[in-house]
């Protein structure tokens, strides 16, 4: 039997954990984005370490298509990396709002989080997103059942609701 008051305590005592293992959390996304920024694989250090245009040869297409595609992958590492930067951060604010609640953020912490939601709005692709793919598969393979409004037979398009 539950006595007055068991409900109270066992519930704070859950959002306490539950709290302690997002600020642990929170703790391990910020070692990550740190570690991010501060390697090889930061955004600003992949454009600092490009080759320059000309460097692989010059005058015979192969050079061309090699610089070509190595600018690609690096333009698209740069992307990765700004991306998941932001969405780490985006990922630690998240757990931050989740403890205190969303009420009691910083003005200026609501303005990053917004502006991280505007990045990554800007920068999504929606013809990479597997989810799109798969959502757009599923409509082909599923096409929503036809419905009628109440007064039609649904067959020959008359709205009378009525016999002739």
């Amino acid at each position: 039997m539950i006595e007055p008051g068991m409900f109270g305590t066992a519930s704070a005592k859950a959002l306490s954990v539950q709290f302690d293992s997002l600020s642990e959390y929170k703790n391990m996304v910020d070692v990550l984005l740190e570690d991010l920024t501060g390697s090889h694989a930061n955004h600003e250090k992949l454009a600092d370490n490009t080759l320059p245009a000309g460097k692989l040869g010059k005058g015979f297409p192969e050079a061309d298509a090699l610089f070509k595609s190595y600018d690609t992958v690096i333009t698209e590492l740069q992307k990765l990396s700004k991306g998941l930067a932001g969405t780490i951060e985006a990922l630690g604010i998240a757990i931050l709002s989740a403890g205190k609640g969303y009420g009691a953020v910083d003005d200026d912490t609501k303005r990053r989080m917004a502006a991280l939601a505007k990045e990554a709005e800007k920068e999504y692709v929606p013809e990479r997103d597997p989810w799109v793919e798969e959502q757009a598969r599923l409509k082909a393979t599923n096409p929503p059942p036809t419905t009628t409004a109440p007064g039609t037979t649904g067959t020959s398009g008359d709205t009378s609701g009525g016999t002739v």
